[in-house]
């Protein structure tokens, strides 16, 4: 007699879950696309945390040290670095945004980005500089305000999470 294939799937996931984490010999793991957040200095590991750089969708405030203007239809730009596939999306002002990004450390590389193509009487200079900062964007910093892009020359842009 055959086992339904539910039960073959509930005695695969209990054992596997009891199998733990791998051989002895194993070291931990590391990804450089983690999300997880390091402590601060002099913060202890257990401390709480703010958000994750991956994951999170984040809003514009600043961009280029002045407060960012809202785009089309009152909407702020947004950005998210996706938990799967290296993906970024996002609203730049007046049109959606998608592409890649490349994670090492403090290192963070976006682009090439592709946008949808429509014309909008508000948010088009919003768009401009925005995709302009996310293009030369080289590193990062978490912040207790919230994500700082930067690059070459500084700060170029600070986002809030949503």
């Amino acid at each position: 007699m055959r086992a339904p294939a539910m039960v073959w799937t509930m005695f695969l996931v209990g054992s596997a879950a009891c199998a733990g984490p791998g051989r002895k010999d194993e070291g931990p793991r590391h990804d450089s696309d983690s999300a997880v957040v390091p402590a601060a200095a002099g913060e202890s590991p257990g401390a709480p945390q703010g958000p994750l750089l991956v994951g999170t969708t984040w809003r514009l405030t600043q961009l280029e040290g002045k407060p960012a203007p809202l785009g089309q239809d009152g909407k702020a730009a947004t950005l998210e670095l996706t938990l799967n596939g290296k993906r970024v999306v996002g609203f730049a002002g007046c049109n959606r945004m998608a592409g890649t990004y490349q994670l090492n450390g403090d290192s963070l590389r976006l682009g090439p980005l592709a946008l949808t193509r429509m014309a909008c009487v508000k948010g088009m200079d919003l768009e401009r500089g925005y995709v302009a900062a996310l293009e030369h964007t080289r590193a990062y910093r978490l912040t207790p305000q919230g994500l700082e892009l930067l690059g070459e020359a500084g700060s170029l842009a600070q986002l809030e999470a949503q």
